[in-house]
């Protein structure tokens, strides 16, 4: 019997979100017969661990590992990662997040230093750090390490060619370690409630009843996200319109800020930070209008998915959302970091039934070109 191929995933922290779907899709549908995976991953509320348990993946949770830079925490968690890769004897180790880009890539030249079968490492860019809302100085700092330790990578993944047009202007890394792959769904297994229900299941979980217009968005709430921006155009529309509620599915370092700035703009009734909620893609068909404010993207599973919703989409001109979203055709495409953009866009979907009816007519044609399968080959091909 052919010896099974060992690959071991690393992220740097084990919540859920884009990245992490991204590792969970990965390592649940590779063949178990040819395949062992382990996913390493640290700091987070280890909902990446929940769903890897549910589907039977090994995972191991790294203690030292932190998404903060601190020179003896991460000095740990090198040793740790080299420590594992030492024991499990992985053929590719695949990065994933900036962090672990860095600190998984100098364990794996050591690691593989000694080798005379040495490990593919694969690094996938899920948008890249250094285009971060960050000090002047960090953003040079990750872009010099990312620089630096791409020699350490046989391949890049960019999700987007965005992604991989920065790398090669920036010599980043050589130009044939760099590929594009952009992430895919899996439209037949996409079960969302019908509108009547997922909108009450909304109103119940903000404990409002009545009929509204409700604008929403699933996100964890970083800066990255640009949910401040979101706020600010809200503030500005319900003086005109009440009858608005703006929703906010998901969790995260923000929500004070968040909760903070609603309150400046006295929205307690008109917008909701509801947390996380369990298979929140199923409730997109309750949202009237998607927002996705961010100003730093990779490849949005969210949007995809609010495309297959057949939900209006307005979002940012960031990352790899222009590759997705066509303006006027199938959303509307706004400048990062302006709410007057933001809530004008609302103002006109709202107001403009042809556009509405435009942007359902043309989401699911656009969204059947990233579908999981492509994906998922794509990817497999790059192990061998």
């Amino acid at each position: 019997m052919e010896n099974k191929q060992k690959i071991i995933y690393l992220i740097t922290k084990s919540e859920w979100g884009g990245a992490q779907k991204y590792i969970f899709n990965l390592a649940t549908n590779l063949d178990k017969d040819k395949y062992d995976v382990l996913v390493l991953a640290g700091e987070g509320n280890d909902e990446l661990f929940n769903r890897l348990k549910e589907s039977e993946v090994d995972y191991i949770k790294l203690d030292s590992l932190k998404r903060a830079i601190s020179l003896k925490q991460d000095f740990k968690a090198f040793n740790e990662i080299y420590k594992i890769l030492k024991k499990e004897k992985p053929d590719v180790i695949h990065l994933n997040s900036s962090k672990i880009s860095i600190l998984g890539s100098l364990a794996a030249k050591r690691y593989n230093t000694f080798r005379r079968d040495k490990a593919k490492v694969i690094y996938t860019v899920h948008g890249w750090v250094f285009n971060e809302p960050l000090s002047p100085f960090k953003q040079r700092m990750y872009f010099y390490l990312e620089k630096w330790t791409s020699r350490f990578k046989d391949i890049i993944i960019c999700v987007s060619e965005l992604d991989k047009q920065i790398a090669t202007a920036a010599n980043i890394a050589l130009e044939d370690k760099l590929v594009t792959i952009h992430n895919g769904i899996d439209l037949k297994n996409l079960k969302f409630l019908n509108t009547k229900l997922a909108k009450q299941i909304l109103l119940q979980n903000i404990k409002r009843d009545g009929k509204f217009t409700i604008i929403g968005t699933i996100a964890n709430l970083y800066k990255t996200k640009g949910l401040n921006s979101l706020i600010q155009a809200a503030g500005t529309l319900v003086k005109h319109n009440n009858n608005l509620l703006f929703i906010v599915i998901g969790e995260g370092p923000e929500r004070k800020n968040l909760e903070n700035l609603i309150k400046e703009y006295n929205l307690e009734k008109n917008f909701y930070l509801t947390g996380n909620i369990d298979k929140a893609y199923t409730l997109l068909k309750g949202f009237d209008i998607f927002v996705l404010p961010s100003v730093k993207e990779g490849w949005p599973y969210t949007i995809l998915e609010a495309l297959a919703a057949e939900v209006p989409i307005i979002a940012t001109k960031v990352g790899g959302i222009p590759e997705i979203i066509n303006d006027l055709s199938n959303g509307i495409l706004i400048k990062p970091g302006s709410y007057k953009n933001i809530a004008y866009a609302i103002a006109e979907i709202i107001d403009n039934l042809v556009l509405k009816k435009d942007f359902k007519k043309n989401s699911l044609l656009s969204v059947s070109k990233y579908n999981l399968e492509d994906f998922l080959q794509q990817t497999y091909n790059i192990y061998k």
